[in-house]
């Protein structure tokens, strides 16, 4: 979403502005994205591996993989608790996905919705530089 920014016709201003319809779009993303971040179950992190029999006689065995404090642990799983952690990883996963827009959306509205600086010109003297003598 890139919002449609309308200069304030005083260009010394330095200020941003954009329309009514712009505001709400960012309000009602934002609104958006925070209520999916309240509807999540458990949350995990790491990752589900499913390991096939070594025999035909052997059956299917699962293991969660995850770091703690710079050091993979891995723990054995049921079936059920398989299920569960992956279901837990895929909404840790969403949860991110969710943030990052987030971050996105906040952002853009706060660069856009409110008022600036007012950025120097290339041709104006650096007040920073020591003057020639």
């Amino acid at each position: 979403m890139k919002p449609q920014v309308k200069s304030s016709g005083n260009p010394s201003a330095g200020q941003m502005c954009c329309s009514a319809a712009v505001r709400r779009d960012l309000q009602a993303a934002y609104r958006r994205l925070d209520q999916d971040l309240g509807r999540q179950p458990w949350l995990l992190q790491g990752s589900l591996n499913r390991i096939a029999p070594k025999s035909a006689a052997g059956r299917v065995t699962y293991s969660w993989t995850r770091k703690v404090r710079a050091k993979t642990v891995t723990i054995a799983l049921s079936r059920e608790q398989a299920t569960a952690v992956y279901q837990a990883i895929a909404a840790n996963r969403r949860i991110k996905a969710t943030l990052s827009r987030l971050y996105t959306v906040s952002q853009t509205a706060l660069l856009v919705l409110l008022p600036g600086v007012t950025k120097r010109r290339f041709d104006e003297p650096n007040i920073h530089q020591p003057k020639s003598s």
